[in-house]
Formats: C-alpha cells, sequence, structure tokens
C-alpha cells in the first residue's frame, strides 16, 4: 500500500510516495514512547509528591514522544531532500530509522533509562498492575 503525495509548487505536477511500512514501523516507536510517557506521569502523579506537583503545575519532565514526532517530521524531510537531489526514489526508512530510534536511544543514554527502555521497562509493568490489578502468571501456566 502506497500514499501518493502531490508535491508542492512542483510545475511538472509529480508526487511523493510513502509506503505502509514508513508509517507503521515507527509508528510502533512513537505508540511505546507515548505509553512510557503516559506511564511515568501516571506512576509520578500516583505518589504524594507527584500530586503535589500536579496542583502546583510543577511537573516539567518532558518525554520522548515530541521529541521522536520532530525526528520522525527531520527524517521524512531529509528523506524528501534526497529524493530531489538525486531524482530518483528513495527508501525512507533509511532516514526515518536512524532519526526516531537514534533520538530515543540518545534520550535514553543521557537521561540514564536506556537499559530499562531496552528491557521491558518496569514503570509499563508497575502502570498496568495498578490499572488492571496483578497479573499471575502461574495461574496463567494452570489453566493451560
Amino acid at each position: 500500500m502506497l500514499f501518493t503525495i502531490p508535491r508542492i509548487f512542483d510545475y511538472s505536477g509529480g508526487s511523493s510516495m510513502l509506503g505502509l511500512g514508513d508509517i507503521v514501523l515507527p509508528g510502533l516507536l512513537l505508540s511505546f514512547a507515548s505509553r512510557y510517557d503516559e506511564a511515568k506521569r501516571f506512576i509520578g502523579s500516583s505518589s504524594r509528591e507527584g500530586i503535589a506537583a500536579a496542583r502546583n503545575c510543577t511537573v516539567k519532565t518532558k518525554g520522548y514522544f515530541p521529541f521522536l514526532v520532530v525526528a520522525y517530521a527531520v527524517g521524512l524531510a531529509m528523506a524528501n531532500i534526497a529524493v530531489y537531489a538525486m531524482q530518483m526514489g528513495q527508501p525512507a526508512l533509511l532516514y526515518l530509522v536512524p532519526c526516531c530510534l537514534g533520538t530515543m536511544v540518545f534520550l535514553g543514554w543521557q537521561r540514564g533509562e536506556l537499559n530499562e527502555l531496552w528491557n521491558t521497562p518496569k514503570v509499563l509493568a508497575s502502570c498496568d498492575e495498578i490499572l488492571y490489578g496483578p497479573t499471575h502468571v502461574e495461574d496463567a501456566a494452570e489453566v493451560i
């Protein structure tokens, strides 16, 4: 499946194509970042300090999602520039993956959360346990 996007200000009426994988694969990373940010915000607001900070509007932590959205836009811009410069189609994932994944890895490394992001974030498991109750792996094994 391809999206055909008409080029703006193109006198020859050309268009750019964006494949479904160019949207879905980075979209999975963006949705993970959004879920991780919301889980951290939820766990932080569950504590006494988090509730007090939320009342005073002093929560100023920036998550990963806004940075990844900007990185996706930069990657798409780079892919379009490459198409214009080389005058032939370019695989957009060649530009999107380093921009999006590189941004996530760099921010995780800078914040000291890279190991947690790579190995099932505990904040997601804690948030799921608070919202849906404890999961019992032993009970599921007995049912099977």
